[in-house]
């Protein structure tokens, strides 16, 4: 835990910047071993130098003396050629002992997720039986079902209080999540002749799957069989209004993207471009997270089609469309861009960051997520991540996966407050209080204010997107007849 109240992991202080300094320390090694074979092999060659051997003639003792140094710092048990043996193998073994740790750790993250998964079949596979019998029981039992109706209000704060309090149920319920959705699905379909059979043509073979990501493409092509979750429609990208002032102040940058995410999300269906000037202009690029819940695409691709379909590793239309906006700006070859979003949009910032055609369109060099479940995106070296968490929010769980420790990839952890967790509205309670774009920003001042080695290393790799500039924002739209 560091200062403000936020935990940091990864970065240029986390363990897999330690693995990387281990191979560089590796490499340092293999230099000088190689130094020292050279230095043993110029050492050697002096003894059959013609000066020494007719020095011999005069002075055999002396001359024979010198010869058994040189030999010595040569060749012998202390000498040159044997240090660099040994300095090469120490750097072998250096490299042998990353391998290990990065195999057990590859090794444990795979046991656990077949764990999980094991699990969530399991979950799934008794949920329906389990939901019968509740079924019989409030049947049976009218005045205890008017006693549950009666009381649902509170049920359903009790229930938000235990999630908000004990954030580990839901990231349980998320990582089990796959498996128990196909647990579930193919728990039904075995009460229909030949249907589990037919459940896996109608997800064109993904299903049964342990695989996440193959997970959700199943459930994707599932529903768009009913119709549901298709990513089409014909859309445009307008700029809006006159551009405005903005200034990212190193010290309040993190707090300032999101205060600017907020503004990009107040309205529907709006990319923001920030240009900050500089000898080139730097960009920062911020995407909205989901604003339609339908499961049939509307006006607005920033919805729940979107969500499925990035989490599945599809192509998505809303990538296309921010790409355009990027067009639209003008943004040019080489100009480094960074990438910003909150929940959604980060999912769609860090698929961006990771697709080698746009990288090779733009500059890419950055990337700022707040809330959004991106563990499994693997981004190329070269791009900065900064990653945003709440222990409460369930959003970030929703991959089934940690965050990788890289030296590039940075992410800030914040267990919230019982207020910050939200009174008011059921919205704004509990787990969805969590979620707030308001509260990702506080804990951005809380990265902001924090003296965390990878954090000041974040800030100094980020130098060029802090400064004045001017924000124009770009309207996503269905084109007519779209």
């Amino acid at each position: 835990m560091t200062g403000g109240g936020i935990d940091v992991s990864g970065g240029a202080g986390g363990v897999a910047a330690s693995y990387e300094d281990m191979l560089s320390q590796a490499d340092r090694l293999d230099v000088a071993g190689d130094d020292l074979r050279d230095v043993g092999a110029r050492l050697a060659g002096m003894i059959a130098e013609g000066d020494l051997w007719q020095a011999s003639l005069l002075c055999p003792g002396e001359v024979a003396a010198v010869q058994v140094s040189i030999v010595e710092a040569s060749s012998g048990p202390d000498g040159a050629l044997w240090a660099s043996g040994e300095v090469e193998v120490t750097a072998r073994y250096l490299r042998v002992a990353v391998d290990v740790y990065r195999f057990t750790d590859a090794t444990l993250a795979a046991g656990e997720e077949a764990l999980w998964t094991l699990a969530g079949w399991t979950f799934g596979a008794v949920l329906p039986v389990t939901a019968v019998g509740v079924a019989g029981v409030l049947i049976m039992n009218p005045a205890l079902t008017m006693l549950l109706l009666a009381g649902k209000d509170d049920l359903l704060n009790e229930v938000e209080e235990l999630a908000y309090d004990e954030p580990w149920l839901l990231e349980a319920l998320t990582r089990m999540a796959p498996g128990a959705v196909q647990g579930t699905t193919f728990t039904l379909a075995a009460l229909v002749p030949l249907g589990p059979l037919a459940l896996m043509g109608l997800t064109r073979g993904k299903w049964p799957s342990g695989d996440y990501e193959t997970s959700v493409a199943g459930l994707a092509a599932l529903a768009r069989n009913l119709g549901h979750l298709r990513d089409t429609g014909e859309f445009g990208v307008t700029p809006t209004g006159s551009s405005q002032d903005v200034t990212i102040d190193e010290r309040h940058a993190v707090e300032t993207i999101f205060d600017q995410q907020g503004v990009t999300s107040s309205r529907d269906g709006r990319v923001q471009i920030i240009t900050v000037d500089g000898d080139p202009p730097s960009y920062i690029v911020q995407i909205p997270g989901t604003q339609d819940w339908s499961t049939q695409r509307g006006d607005n691709p920033v919805d729940l089609t979107t969500n499925v379909a990035l989490m599945a590793g599809d192509d998505t239309v809303m990538v296309d469309l921010v790409a355009d906006a990027m067009r639209e700006a003008g943004i040019p070859p080489g100009a480094p861009v960074m990438l910003t979003g909150h929940s959604q949009g980060g999912i769609t910032a860090m698929t961006m960051a990771a697709d080698p055609d746009l990288r090779d369109e733009f500059s890419i060099t950055s990337v700022v997520t707040g809330g959004s479940p991106v563990g499994r995106i693997e981004v190329p070296d070269g791009v900065s991540v900064l990653s945003l968490e709440h222990t409460q929010d369930v959003v970030p769980m929703l991959d089934g996966a940690d965050n990788p420790d890289s030296p590039e990839w940075t992410t800030v952890r914040r267990e919230l407050s019982d207020a910050e967790g939200g009174e008011g509205s059921a919205a704004d309670r509990g787990p969805g209080g969590a979620h707030s774009i308001d509260n990702y920003a506080q804990t951005g001042a809380a990265a902001d204010a924090s003296d965390d080695s990878s954090l000041e290393r974040w800030r100094e790799d980020n130098g060029s997107f802090f400064g004045s500039g001017q924000a124009q924002q770009y309207q996503i739209g269905a084109l007519a007849g779209g």
